[in-house]
């Protein structure tokens, strides 16, 4: 029969608890469990955390006179029927464990899917006072012959817009010399119908 021994709740007191889930193919690989007694509900109560080999935690309160006090799977609390007996609450303890496994592990593939592998960032490389030099001369070249290019648009609209304008005032010369013909034109018709 597997006992608690309070007084020793530590990994070392904890040997027969670790042993029976072993023999039941559940091996723990870390056990937090600093002996210090608390006050819970009125009882003198100690706890230990086990993790298991799949990331599962199990938290065990345990009182003074050895029974469970309070069992947390996943820092979910798991109600156990046999407090009292440490052969079949492990027993049901382990049946938990085993059902939560496969959601257990869901849950982790989503955590880890969900977290961002961050790259370092490469480190900006310092360039020499020439390097910088020479970048900004390039720079300033670009921007010479961009300057250059936009004038030579800015001149060649010079020069449409000025052939426009001529355009503009020729046509508007034909309209006056045609219009002038039209009341020329009027005033002889006029004339012929007046001597009818």
């Amino acid at each position: 029969m597997i006992q608690i021994n309070f007084d020793k709740f530590t990994q070392e007191g904890l040997k027969p608890v670790l042993q029976a889930l072993k023999k039941h193919g559940l091996v723990v690989v870390n056990v937090e469990a600093d002996n210090k007694p608390k006050r819970e509900s009125g009882f003198q109560v100690k706890s230990a955390t086990l993790e298991f080999e799949s990331g599962q935690k199990l938290l065990i309160k345990a009182k003074a006179g050895g029974s469970i006090f309070q069992v947390k799977l996943n820092n979910k609390v798991i109600p156990i029927k046999h407090s009292d007996d440490m052969d079949k609450a492990l027993l049901e303890v382990v049946a938990y464990i085993d059902a939560n496994e496969a959601n257990f592990k869901k849950q982790r593939e989503k955590q880890l899917a969900r977290q961002k592998v961050t790259e370092p960032l490469p480190k900006p490389v310092k360039a020499s006072s020439a390097e910088m030099v020479e970048q900004l001369q390039a720079r300033a070249d670009e921007y010479q012959s961009m300057n250059e290019e936009v004038t030579g648009q800015i001149e060649t609209l010079k020069t449409g817009i000025g052939a426009k304008e001529k355009q503009l005032a020729d046509i508007k010369t034909e309209i006056d010399t045609e219009k002038a013909r039209s009341d020329d034109l009027q005033k002889e018709l006029e004339q012929l119908q007046a001597a009818v």
